[in-house]
């Protein structure tokens, strides 16, 4: 046991350097000796890397500065396209009839406002003809006014029922017009068919505005808000980005998915969208203002972040911090910086190593009881032999 220790001090005499050690490469300058090591006293404070920034920075070692600054970031996500709701709207039947014509007779046909729907025979509407036409017989004003406001309430269009007076006859059908413009979704009508009173007969639904229904992660939740800006691409219109913002955030998250819905408007003037199609979208965040680093300045240890600071002597040294929101190029830091603190921004990884080499190292001599003064270390002079 005594032998293994003794050659385990030996390989770390050997890896610190002795005083007839080859000097470090050119390449290894910027990581300079390591604490305890090569001559620093015992009692210095050898905490940290020290570091030479011409070499280091052809080691890939960068630096930077905390500042207080917006923490922007991106969120991506994914949705489906839809009709916008407001641009969605029922037909249905006023009155009990018969539908005599059908002129919307089938799903996706394009309708504009006013256009005839279907014709319509129902002895109600009939009735109410006859009723309004007796009454401008008998110059009954007030009967007649009745009469047409009935027929105006069962969405007879004006113009129908003002060729009434007109002819002077009554007709078989009147028609139902499209209240506006768009396509024809859903269709529940042939013709031929009885009808009653409140049944829907048609949805047109106009898709000049479409809305994308997207899914936003529960950890990127609270950095969308009403009113951002949104980038969107669907993959069947390749190189064309579409720009809408957030409309409306849904106040329930899905228990299921572990995500937030956030509502998308987006112009489809020119109909190259389609409900139902995929689409991609990235959000650019406002950010708040904070104390931050670049990211690559925190290293992860998996229970803790740390980063390498400047002690004002070129040593730098491990800090724990505390870390906030991430944007795209910085992270917030919440504790264990301040502003104007300068921190290893690149290649932290070669700084930990070596610092939890050195840290090793000096652990295994007070084990060993040698003490952290390695520097000038020499070998110890063989014991004396004793006098008889």
């Amino acid at each position: 046991m005594k032998q293994s220790l003794f050659g385990l001090l030996v390989a770390a005499m050997t890896l610190a350097g002795c005083k007839k050690a080859p000097a470090p490469s050119q390449d290894m300058a910027g990581i300079k000796n390591l604490p305890g090591m090569l001559g620093v006293p015992a009692a210095a404070d050898t905490s940290g890397v020290p570091l030479d920034r011409t070499p280091a920075e052809r080691l890939g070692i960068t630096f930077a500065r905390a500042s207080e600054r917006p923490v922007r970031s991106s969120v991506r996500a994914v949705g489906v396209l839809k009709y916008a709701e407001p641009n969605l709207v029922y037909v249905n039947a006023r009155v009990g009839g018969w539908v005599e014509h059908l002129y919307a007779d089938y799903v996706g046909k394009r309708v504009e406002q006013g256009e005839p729907l279907l014709a319509l025979y129902s002895p109600d509407l009939v009735s109410a003809q006859e009723e309004y036409l007796l009454a401008r017989r008998l110059k009954d004003d007030t009967l007649a006014a009745s009469a047409r406001r009935r027929l105006a309430l069962w969405d007879i269009p004006a113009d129908q029922v003002d060729s009434l007076d007109t002819r002077g006859s009554v007709t078989r059908t009147l028609l139902l017009r499209a209240p506006r413009s768009g396509e024809i979704t859903e269709k529940m009508v042939i013709d031929g068919q009885a009808v009653k009173a409140g049944d829907n007969l048609f949805l047109i639904a106009d898709r000049r505005l479409l809305w994308v229904d997207l899914s936003i992660f529960e950890q990127d939740a609270a950095a969308v808000r009403v009113g951002t800006s949104a980038a969107v691409r669907v993959d069947a219109v390749p190189g064309h980005t579409f720009r809408g913002r957030v409309t409306f955030i849904y106040p329930q998250l899905d228990d299921k998915t572990r995500t937030l819905t956030a509502r998308v408007e987006v112009d489809n003037t020119r109909s190259e969208l389609r409900p139902g199609m995929y689409a991609t979208a990235e959000l650019q965040t406002a950010g708040r203002r904070a104390v931050s680093v670049p990211i690559a300045a925190v290293l992860p240890t998996g229970t803790r972040d740390i980063v390498f600071v400047n002690r004002g002597d070129g040593r730098f040294a491990p800090r724990e911090v505390r870390v906030g929101a991430r944007g795209d190029s910085l992270v917030e830091i919440v504790e264990g910086l301040k502003a104007g603190d300068e921190v290893v921004a690149s290649a932290t990884y070669l700084l930990d190593s070596e610092s939890n080499l050195s840290s090793a190292i000096q652990g295994l001599m007070l084990q060993m009881g040698m003490g952290l003064n390695m520097g000038g270390m020499k070998a110890p002079a063989p014991a004396r032999e004793r006098r008889p």
